[in-house]
């Protein structure tokens, strides 16, 4: 063979690698710096962030810092609805109560979601959006409107709310001044 370093043989080798030599590597340990390690970790870090921030402002709903609700008006209905009803008082009451507790408890809700809510009432001029309608349907969701009472037919209010609601039972009309000769 040659003047090279005897190989120590290795089992499986077999008789393709006979004359070959073996340099055993030179492992050396390689110390890492950590301004590396530093620098990924802290563009890890800055994009889970980014990706944070912009899932918040993407999946939040748009909310008015400041928006205001005309509650007198929508209290106002609510009592007419009432008092245009035959509801018996005790039932009144309560559903009054139940009525005044969704308002209460929407604007509180809004209001933990950091929205200033003025009373409309209290707003001279400016540009903040009117959320009276929303609160409104809102709260009718969950509390039911009253509904007026039944018209008796003896009355004239009964007997002209019958007739706009059955147009068939109106008397037929003539066009013009009449039949002519």
């Amino acid at each position: 063979m040659s003047a090279s370093k005897p190989r120590t043989p290795v089992s499986g080798d077999g008789p393709l690698f006979e004359g070959v030599t073996t340099i055993a590597a030179a492992t050396t340990a390689h110390s890492i710096s950590w301004v590396p390690v530093a620098a990924v970790c802290a563009l890890v870090c800055t994009g889970l962030w980014g990706a944070w921030v912009t899932r918040e402002l993407v999946s939040k709903e748009h909310i008015a810092p400041m928006a205001r609700i005309q509650l007198s008006t929508m209290v106002g209905e609510y009592v007419q609805a009432q008092a245009r009803s035959a509801t018996p008082p005790d039932q009144v009451t309560a559903e009054t109560k139940a009525f005044m507790a969704e308002v209460e408890g929407n604007l509180k809700a809004r209001g933990q979601k950091g929205q200033i809510i003025l009373v409309g009432e209290a707003v001279l001029a400016g540009d903040v959006p009117d959320i009276t309608a929303e609160v409104r349907k809102q709260v009718f969701a969950k509390v039911k409107m009253p509904q007026p009472a039944q018209a008796q037919a003896a009355s004239v209010m009964g007997a002209m709310q019958q007739a706009m609601a059955d147009p068939a039972m109106l008397p037929p009309v003539g066009i013009g001044n009449g039949p002519r000769n």
